[in-house]
């Protein structure tokens, strides 16, 4: 049994062969350990015989069970393959529906930014229409202050020329007022002077 223990560690990354191979080593060890206790010659011969049986059968074991995991192993490489080519294909499906996709969503933009474009130039237009709406409303308010301001300066240079006129025609008077009044005094005073020399 300690050798088969060994065999099997040794081998024990492949489990197929391990297992035949520990069976193998018990069954020798279990022969042998009756070997040993024999003690004549058609024993030993019968003995030696089962374990040539015990090797063919378990050689014939063996090309069985290599034979049936070879087949597995073939069958799980088909699977393998076709599912391989089954992603491949699911692969190959998202990748065209995801440039569809991208193709849409690139045509949409281009749409949108065409009708941007539009709506900029229209707005841009209408922004020009009102500041060329707005100057002109400007200048003819301008224009009407201008006007409306150089009436009122000429109404008030009229006032101010009718009221210096005012004002000189006052002086005036006054200025006669106070000549006449001046020369009535001298007249009075030279009557008074030739009055009294008399």
């Amino acid at each position: 049994m300690e050798y088969a223990v060994k065999i099997f560690n040794a081998f024990k990354d492949d489990p197929a062969k391990a297992e035949v191979l520990f069976e193998f080593a018990e069954y020798v060890e279990r022969q042998y350990s009756r070997i040993t206790n024999m003690s004549t010659k058609e024993d030993v011969e019968l003995a030696k015989n089962e374990i040539q049986l015990e090797i063919k059968r378990l050689e014939a074991e063996t090309k069985i069970r290599l034979k049936e995991l070879e087949g597995k192993i073939e069958t799980t490489k088909s699977e393998l393959e076709v599912k391989l080519k089954e992603l491949e294909g699911k692969i190959e499906t998202a990748i065209k529906e995801l440039e569809g996709k991208i193709e849409t969503t690139k045509k949409e933009l281009e749409v949108k930014l065409k009708e941007l474009d539009g709506k900029i130039e229209a707005t841009k237009k209408e922004l020009e229409g009102k500041i060329e709406t707005t100057k002109k409303e400007l200048e003819g308010k301008i224009e009407t202050t201008k006007k409306e301001l150089e009436g009122k300066i000429e109404t008030t240079k009229r006032e101010l020329e009718l009221k210096i006129e005012q004002v000189r025609s006052s002086l005036l008077k006054w200025s006669l007022v106070f000549w006449g009044t001046q020369m009535a005094t001298l007249v009075g005073i030279l009557l008074a002077v030739l009055n009294i020399k008399s």
